[in-house]
């Protein structure tokens, strides 16, 4: 096994030695964000080629520009018309979709962009580097770009004034946050927790599921149906779903815009079936999916499927509209995507392939286009109207219906 960042692994032996055992969302949490040492705080963080994963925005800069057009939309429609119009970026990484963001706002609405103020929100130094390297390039127009701390931001420490008004987007950012995991042994609900023994971490299964983790249990039983088999693994993302509930706090009552997730996950239902016996969690490291999150602690990712039923939930109980999610591939589509490969179908040389390859791929049935999905939140207009929220193909579905249907007439 490998031994990992010593620093990390010297905490948390400390904090075992202390309580016995911890539970997995503590030891996910250190593994990924202590402070230097961290996964996503080391000064070499990055994605893409050189990284342990691609995001789409490392495909390509349409990504964050048909974001930028729903940005757009939910502004115009929420009634976002007068004053300054927040853009939040929740885990920007590199700050390369914060830059095409940027770019997309500054040519699909100059005027919006002239009093938008972007604000990132970022917990690794080393990141926000690259961030603000990355947003030099951008050409923007925006009003101003800052960094904050979320619960500054939620709190209301950072504006005075009026009402919220703006957007905040996330992007492959709920799947990475800590999630407990549970495991059912004889009917009953078990905590999955870590423990150290003979010179490394081993997974140490409690008596029993604190009272957080069986109500959040107990209710996906009473909304969604789902009953977890004898020896079925889960996660449970908590974190997430306070981090969904905060949203409520920074709109406020009278807050307009919009929140824009897009993450892999399922509806409830999917991601605890049956044929997920083992649970969602996996790690890369250098474009390889693994399966032991107890290696390499500091120096490969960790992640778990987002469960969106429960996100949902949480949105609408904090005062959102709600839609979605849909697939990656339709929210792209129905932006605008198809016309940009179009587009490029006019570009000669190796730069038209690179580019129609890049656009094939953010759509890609199978891939990124199916398995991530957007969720669509809202204040002030309806998220089922919004552009995005819409299926692209249905109306070709019905063209290509009709004339089958008008077959079997005339064969009648």
């Amino acid at each position: 096994m490998d031994g990992g960042t010593p620093s990390v692994v010297e905490l948390l032996k400390a904090r075992i030695g202390n309580q016995g055992s911890i539970s997995f969302a503590e030891f996910m949490q250190a593994a990924l964000y202590e402070p230097g040492h961290g996964y996503y705080c080391r000064e070499e963080m990055t994605t893409g080629p050189d990284g342990d994963y691609f995001t789409s925005p490392d495909v390509s800069p349409a990504f964050g520009r048909l974001i930028a057009r729903q940005v757009v939309e939910i502004a115009q429609r929420a009634g976002c018309h007068d004053g300054v119009f927040h853009l939040i970026e929740a885990g920007p990484g590199t700050g390369t979709l914060a830059r095409d963001l940027a770019a997309g706002l500054s040519e699909e609405a100059p005027a919006l962009a002239a009093r938008t103020v972007m604000t990132l929100v970022e917990i690794s130094p080393a990141l926000a580097r690259a961030q603000q390297r990355r947003l030099k390039e951008s050409g923007s127009l925006l009003a101003g770009i800052r960094w904050a701390a979320w619960k500054d931001l939620i709190e209301g420490r950072l504006d005075a004034g009026g009402p919220f008004s703006g957007c905040v987007i996330a992007n492959e950012f709920l799947d990475a946050l800590p999630v407990h995991m549970v495991q059912v042994e004889q009917g009953r609900l078990h905590e999955v927790r870590v423990a150290w023994r003979d010179g490394a971490f081993v997974e140490d299964l409690a008596r029993f599921a604190p009272a957080r983790l069986q109500d959040h249990f107990d209710r996906l039983a009473s909304r969604e149906g789902i009953e977890l088999a004898d020896g079925q693994r889960a996660e449970a993302g908590l974190a997430a779903l306070d981090w969904v509930s905060s949203l409520g706090a920074l709109f406020g009552s009278s807050g307009r815009g919009g929140v824009l997730l897009v993450d892999y996950g399922h509806p409830a239902r999917e991601l605890y079936s049956s044929a997920r016996h083992r649970g969602s969690l996996l790690c890369y490291r250098r474009h390889q999916a693994l399966d032991d999150p107890l290696a390499g602690v500091g120096h490969q990712d960790m992640t778990a499927h987002v469960d969106f039923s429960s996100v949902a939930a949480r949105a609408r109980a904090a005062g959102f509209d709600v839609a979605g999610p849909v697939t990656q591939m339709k929210f792209l589509v129905s932006l605008g995507l198809a016309q940009m490969l179009a587009e490029s179908a006019r570009l000669e040389g190796s730069r038209g392939v690179r580019e129609r390859l890049a656009l094939h791929q953010l759509m890609a049935p199978g891939g990124m286009g199916e398995v991530f999905k957007a969720l669509l939140m809202t204040r002030g207009t309806p998220a089922g109207s919004l552009t995005g929220a819409q299926d692209p193909f249905r109306g070709a579905e019905r063209a290509a219906a009709a004339p089958a249907a008008a077959r079997r007439g005339d064969a009648a």
